[in-house]
């Protein structure tokens, strides 16, 4: 059972910055990728895959709001919805749109909890930050290409060890239990 890597971001403009070469990294060993755009009025799947594909997510959802219409409480819900529904291992969130960001938080706390805690999926929450990183903790770098990709581990927190993380999956097991594909998840 491969490794289940889910990003939200914002539009399919901030998504290259969630993705970079991560995702593409990710899928190339096995990962199940899955992308989430949440202003993506008007755009077709059909249209947007090649991009997906090219950074690396071989599931692309794309939601009908426009980006001035997103809120956190009601992204919240549909977040939520889609973390069930693919049952990631890791979720990373571009951080460049605090409503995304909090939604995302947000639906990552809830379906944990319900799902029973620390031991359940999702197991981590990461934050991909944009712009300057002045006074922001980085805990993982992820080596694609001559720049490492940073990223901020929201959950679990705190960071105890302080030794810079270079795998998002680091420490957590495959699920050999769930055999069942994306599309079977979804359906059911």
């Amino acid at each position: 059972m491969p490794f289940r890597l889910l990003g939200f971001a914002a539009d399919e403009d901030k998504a290259s910055n969630l993705c970079g070469g991560t995702f593409a990294r990710y899928a190339a060993s096995g990962a199940e990728v899955t992308l989430v755009c949440a202003a993506a009025r008007g755009r077709s799947t059909t249209d947007q895959l090649p991009l997906a594909r090219q950074l690396g997510a071989g599931n692309l959802v794309l939601l009908d709001y426009e980006l001035g219409e997103l809120d956190a409480a009601g992204l919240a819900d549909v977040f939520a919805d889609v973390i069930r529904s693919v049952r990631p291992h890791v979720v990373v969130v571009e951080g460049s749109h605090a409503v995304v960001r909090d939604a995302a938080t947000s639906a990552f706390s809830t379906v944990r909890r319900a799902a029973g805690g620390s031991a359940a999926l999702p197991a981590k929450l990461y934050l991909r930050p944009s712009g300057v990183l002045a006074g922001v903790a980085v805990t993982t770098a992820i080596a694609v290409g001559a720049t490492p990709e940073l990223f901020v581990r929201v959950v679990p927190n705190p960071w105890v060890t302080g030794v810079l993380e270079r795998d998002l999956f680091a420490g957590l097991a495959a699920d050999p239990t769930t055999a069942d594909t994306l599309a079977e998840r979804l359906a059911s």
